[in-house]
């Protein structure tokens, strides 16, 4: 059986471990980095499935250890969730350094996953380190992160990194064929997924979503043809809905990401190519300084919501700027 079996993209990650498990020299850490949704803990897990197997063919999918695996039980195989906010240093020395000290109870090799590694606080990296120095020869550790940054220079230095990038538009396209989508909805979800097929399952299914996508577009395009008195009925319109403001303001966002790239390259590769003609009239009526200007008084309401500035204060400054005539 394929190792890899049912995992989209990351060919080169694929190549690598195939090589690695056939020549037996699979290191004792990794660091998987990406984006999330692309299949870095599904790697993970393949690879433990085949190094876990019992078989000669591996994964078989039927022996003891594979059985075990696909029902989330195996004592060698271990995941490390973050507690809440942060992955703590107790958490790392009961479910890392002390699990590691101890052989495995079936396999070759006892395998932990820090699942979202960038999440550790520093005195819990400083205390696996000694582990990831020192590793038993049975034992591997894979971190999983989205932000390598948040890795100290000393653990990323004994780990093999291995980056996972976004997925082409294309592979998301493919893998949105197993749903019953519409070929207009299956392009608004493949390019609003980044390139992370994890993104594109939570935006199919948010049923808010599409709704949520057309109503903040249709308060923009509003916004260019009323009058002040208009504009202040659009601002209690938009605060009556206050859990709405944050997603409203990431799809204005967007949609002036889509205004420069239509102005610099007639690019068609944008979030809202269903508005292309909405897209092209606003294009043409502003100049790359005003765009820049509004994205930047998008993100600093953006800022000012996240910080509990009054919302109905900051969407009301927001829209007058965004109305302001260009001097």
């Amino acid at each position: 059986m394929d190792t890899f079996n049912g995992i989209i993209g990351h060919e080169d990650i694929k190549k690598y471990f195939n090589k690695a498990i056939q020549s037996q020299k699979v290191s004792h850490s990794y660091i998987f980095e990406g984006p999330i949704g692309v299949g870095k803990k599904r790697v993970a897990q393949a690879v433990a499935r085949t190094l876990l197997c019992q078989s000669e063919d591996k994964p078989c999918g039927k022996c003891k250890a594979c059985l075990l695996l696909g029902a989330g039980n195996h004592p060698d195989l271990i995941y490390i969730d973050k507690d809440n906010k942060t992955t703590k240093i107790d958490t790392v020395r009961e479910k890392l350094v002390k699990n590691m000290d101890i052989k495995p109870y079936q396999g070759p090799y006892k395998i932990i996953v820090v699942t979202e590694a960038d999440t550790l606080t520093i005195e819990g990296q400083n205390a696996m380190l000694k582990t990831i120095e020192e590793p038993p020869s049975y034992g591997i550790v894979i971190l999983i992160t989205q932000n390598l940054a948040k890795l100290l220079p000393t653990i990323k230095s004994r780990c093999i990194h291995l980056r996972f990038n976004p997925l082409p538009y294309t592979y998301i396209l493919n893998y949105l064929e197993t749903y019953q989508l519409s070929e207009r909805q299956a392009e608004i979800y493949a390019q609003f997924a980044e390139g992370s097929i994890g993104i594109a399952k939570q935006l199919i299914e948010d049923e808010q979503f599409l709704e949520e996508r057309k109503k903040s577009i249709n308060y923009l395009t509003t916004l260019q043809k009323i009058d002040l008195m208009g504009m202040y009925e659009l601002v209690k319109s938009i605060c009556d809905e206050k859990d709405f403001i944050s997603s409203m303001l990431h799809f204005w966002l967007l949609w002036y990401r889509d205004l420069a790239v239509l102005k610099a390259t007639g690019n068609e590769n944008l979030y809202y190519l269903d508005y292309k003609s909405h897209l092209l009239d606003m294009s043409s009526k502003l100049t790359y300084n005003t765009i820049d200007k509004h994205i930047k008084l998008i993100k600093n309401t953006q800022a000012q919501i996240n910080q509990n500035i009054y919302a109905t204060f900051a969407i009301e400054n927001l829209l007058l700027k965004l109305k302001e005539k260009k001097k």
